[in-house]
């Protein structure tokens, strides 16, 4: 594997003398491609174009997957694509690995472009954004491309909400979708989604409430969101829309068996405002513009009965600029994003941060090979500037075979979380440590691709990243976790996966990640950094009645909570099976369908964190309606 990895390195760095440069910025010769160029360069679907043309790897699933397969949040989505795993937190937000990392502070998530993550914890922000919204979810492995911005070190996940306009044109003309769904452990959820005509433009306005009481005591969780999507189109081909989200939540946290903390409780709640408008400069330039705003309370009461609360208030703007050639042969970006975030914590009082982040990138092709080369600057106002980079190539060797290699370095700014407190969980389990400095991160990697036929797919890619003052966690012996810097890590290894499309249209696909990874401090494992995982998923409909049949086989290695891997750190190897049943049918003039889903099928008792027992065996059912 160590020899994988130094050809990884040789190959990515001699990558980056390939790409050639050229003037970004040519005369118009025609006017004419203007609203071609909208749709294919300017818009959020422009994402898959991307991916297929540049040596990017990535995964998308668009809004139809979401409805057929009843996928009910952006953790489910997340769930099915190869090499992503996504673990439930007793807090707010959610761990997602990504190609086997066990880290979810390294994972950007942007809603169209901009940044979700929260500074105050580093969470996962995910359950605020309805996804009835959504248009697509989309995965970038690592090295992240730098006009998705910092904090990508372990990988992206860019989440774009659906156009009201764009669908009212097609099939997708105004509607109202209504869902209902009940389970084990005391889970009910609503929604409802309506399209309208709104003030010369279109809307699509969601409501949605849930109810879950858990296994383990003190466990319950009441979430409830609404939230507006509204967009108009302009004159030569311009877009401005709004998006608006309220998410609210009330749940205790129980906190893990070997540090039991059965009255904390918290009530989280946020509000979001986005504001988009983009147009054209010229024929072949586009120009994105996006306000956002965000308001974060979070109060917490631990099993002392103290109460804490953490308020958060961000407001940001980011500009993308976007060029293409003629014939398309070359590609040019600058991005430009300034954020302010400011928190007021009970325990750690007042703090701000202002941060800024410059970058650019060049694609270019020369027929079968596609190049690219980008660069980025970003300063915060409580840290130094931080260099980023990416350059890589893909080669065409044929129309079914693609190499791919990329290499890339950025830098990590810990949150406020891990400087200060953090809120995630009872107030009473972790600490902050403000002399913690900034992880420096180097990750290439080379793999190769062949497509046979659309439906099928076989990948293989070698990886390496190299992280430097990475940020982990060490337990004390008062049981209280608080985060170091560690001198040096690695993890490297290979990813394969196989999509294909078998006899009487049964779909499998199949993950494979095989690592290693080293702490140089203790030569140990990183934490929750399995040697090995496996997924194992397939799709089937019965041809006849269109009943959708689906599963999944999840293997996970062994591995560790903390860094010295002592056996009382460790958490076992574990297999789930989780299966799913869909039935269209037609109520009236809806067009409905009725899921049964069962998860941990043979009730395979695991941990996700080190004292946080998995729930076990657990089913839900429900029925979506389309009018």
């Amino acid at each position: 594997m160590s020899t994988l990895g130094k050809i990884c390195i040789q190959v990515s760095f001699a990558v980056a003398l390939l790409v050639c440069s050229t003037h970004l910025f040519a005369a118009d010769d025609s006017a004419s491609a203007s609203t071609t160029l909208y749709e294919i360069y300017v818009t959020a679907e422009r994402v898959q174009e991307y991916i297929r043309n540049h040596p990017q790897l990535a995964e998308t699933v668009g809004y139809r997957e979401i409805y057929q397969r009843r996928l009910s949040s952006v953790e489910e989505v997340l769930k099915i694509m190869p090499g992503v795993e996504v673990y439930q937190s007793s807090g707010t937000g959610s761990r997602v690995s990504i190609r086997g990392s066990g880290r979810s502070t390294g994972v950007l998530v942007l809603l169209n472009g901009r940044p979700l993550n929260s500074n105050q914890y580093g969470n996962l922000d995910l359950n605020t954004v309805p996804v009835d919204l959504i248009e697509s979810v989309t995965v970038f492995k690592p090295p992240v491309p730098v006009w998705l911005g910092p904090g990508g070190s372990d990988g992206a996940i860019n989440i774009v909400t659906r156009s009201p306009v764009a669908k009212s044109k097609g099939k997708d003309a105004s509607n109202t979708t209504v869902k209902l769904n009940g389970g084990s452990f005391g889970y009910a959820d609503g929604s409802l989604s309506q399209t309208l005509g709104l003030f010369s433009g279109t809307a699509q306005i969601t409501a949605s409430a849930t109810h879950k009481d858990g296994k383990r005591a003190n466990s319950d969780r009441d979430m409830g969101s609404v939230a507006l999507n509204w967009s108009r189109e302009g004159a030569n081909g311009s877009r401005f829309a709004v998006n608006g989200r309220y998410y609210d939540s009330e749940y205790g946290s129980a906190g893990p068996s070997d540090n039991p903390t059965p009255d904390a409780r918290q009530h989280y709640h946020k509000g979001s405002v986005d504001l988009k408008h983009s147009s054209m400069l010229g024929s072949y330039s586009s120009l994105d513009v996006s306000l956002f705003g965000d308001s974060t309370s979070l109060r917490d009461r631990s099993q002392t009965g103290f109460t804490a609360t953490l308020d958060e208030q961000k407001a940001g703007l980011k500009l993308d600029v976007t060029r293409v050639a003629v014939d398309e042969s070359w590609e040019g970006r600058l991005a430009w994003l300034t954020e302010w975030d400011g928190i007021d914590h009970t325990l750690s009082g007042n703090h701000e941060r202002y941060s800024n982040s410059l970058s650019g990138q060049y694609d270019r092709r020369f027929g079968p090979v596609t190049t690219t080369l980008g660069l980025r600057g970003d300063v915060t106002s409580d840290y130094d500037v931080q260099p980023g980079f990416t350059a890589g190539v893909g080669w065409g060797i044929s129309d079914k075979l693609l190499l791919k290699a990329k290499g890339g370095y950025t830098v990590n700014v810990p949150s406020f979380g891990q400087l200060y407190q953090t809120a995630h969980g009872s107030i009473d389990q972790t600490r902050g440590n403000p002399d913690l400095e900034e992880e420096r991160v180097w990750s290439y990697d080379l793999g190769i691709e062949y497509r046979p036929s659309k439906a099928n797919m076989l990948q293989l890619t070698f990886f390496r990243t190299d992280t430097y003052d990475l940020i982990s966690y060490q337990r004390g012996t008062d049981l209280i976790y608080r985060p170091v810097n560690i001198d040096n890590a690695m993890r490297e290894g290979a990813e394969f996966t196989v999509k294909y499309a078998l006899f009487g249209g049964l779909i499998s696909e199949s993950n494979l990640i095989v690592q290693h990874s080293s702490n140089s401090e203790t030569d140990k494992q990183l934490p929750y950094t399995p040697q090995l995982k496996i997924k194992q998923a397939f799709q089937y409909t019965l041809p006849t009645v269109k009943t959708r049949l689906e599963g999944a086989i999840r293997y996970e290695g062994r591995r560790y909570s903390q860094v010295e891997n002592l056996s009382s750190q460790e958490l076992g190897e574990f297999v789930t099976v989780d299966l799913k049943v869909a039935q269209p049918f037609t109520f009236s003039r809806a067009k409905c369908d009725w899921y049964l889903k069962v998860d941990n099928l043979f009730d395979r008792q695991y941990q996700v964190h080190l004292g946080y027992p998995d729930d076990g065996i657990r089913f839900s059912t429900g029925v979506q309606a389309r009018f």
